[in-house]
């Protein structure tokens, strides 16, 4: 049984380091972001042109390396938590979601009965793991261990309810949408204003009360040092296509000095 590594160094307090991906589509890129030492990356769903067609692929070639693979869905919908699980998702993160209500459905749609409703499917490339268990409910019960559910949260109603939503079983993480949030306070695009920090500082404090893990994904190195420093464990760093420019820009620098 394939063991979702960074929810279990989240567990034991361990930070873990990924990055988000918006353009790239061939399947090896989760090996090369392996290579370069990342922990797990992000699959824009949300804002990117990924279909399900596209995320498969590499969703299942990750799973033969050491990396972790998240889907960040465009919204919270049944159809896309069980069927991005379904391509090999280790962890689903749905943006936007606001409510206590949100996160119990969250759990219900990403996690087999008895805690939820996902269906009852065996993908093809999960066949092996499948036959490990000598009971169905035993291989069922592990894939639910194994599912990591990433609660994204972005606008002051989520703020006002984190405490509650970081409370819900099943819930692991409570990830900052800070551009969004910056919009909705009023303070477009400045993370580090004092209400940002303060509000952000509230989602932090409801994960340690409630055992749970906190998260960035900003690509601002001294504000995700900040934040690991006040606690954070989950720490997404920009998008692959941003690094690429960041250090061809650096290297052409160098280059024409």
């Amino acid at each position: 049984m394939r063991i979702n590594k960074i929810k279990k160094k989240l567990k034991n307090g361990e930070p873990v380091f990924g990055t988000m991906i918006k353009e790239a589509k061939n399947i090896n890129i989760s090996e090369l972001l392996e290579i370069a030492g990342f922990d797990y990356f992000v699959i824009d769903m949300e804002h990117a042109s990924y279909d399900m067609s596209d995320i498969a692929g590499i969703l299942q070639y990750a799973r033969k390396t050491e990396i972790s693979s998240v889907v960040r869905i465009p919204r919270l919908d049944y159809a896309y938590v069980a069927k991005a699980l379904d391509m090999g998702a280790e962890g689903i993160w749905v943006p936007h979601l606001d409510t206590v209500e949100q996160a119990k459905d969250l759990v219900r749609f990403g996690k087999y009965p008895p805690e939820g409703i996902r269906g009852a499917a065996v993908p093809l490339f999960r066949t092996k793991e499948h036959q490990e268990f000598k009971q169905a409910a035993d291989y069922f019960r592990a894939v639910n261990e194994e599912t990591l559910l990433i609660a994204q949260i972005e606008c002051a109603e989520s703020i006002g309810n984190v405490e509650a939503i970081t409370a819900v079983p099943g819930i692991d993480v409570a990830m900052m949408g800070t551009q969004d949030l910056s919009l909705d306070l009023g303070y477009p695009g400045q993370g580090t204003h004092p209400e940002m920090r303060a509000a952000i500082q509230k989602v932090v404090d409801a994960c340690m009360k409630n055992g749970k893990s906190s998260g960035n994904h900003i690509a601002n190195i001294d504000e995700l040092r900040y934040w690991i420093g006040r606690g954070m464990r989950m720490i997404t760093y920009s998008y692959e296509t941003n690094m690429i420019l960041d250090r061809g820009r650096e290297v052409l620098k160098l280059l024409k000095a």
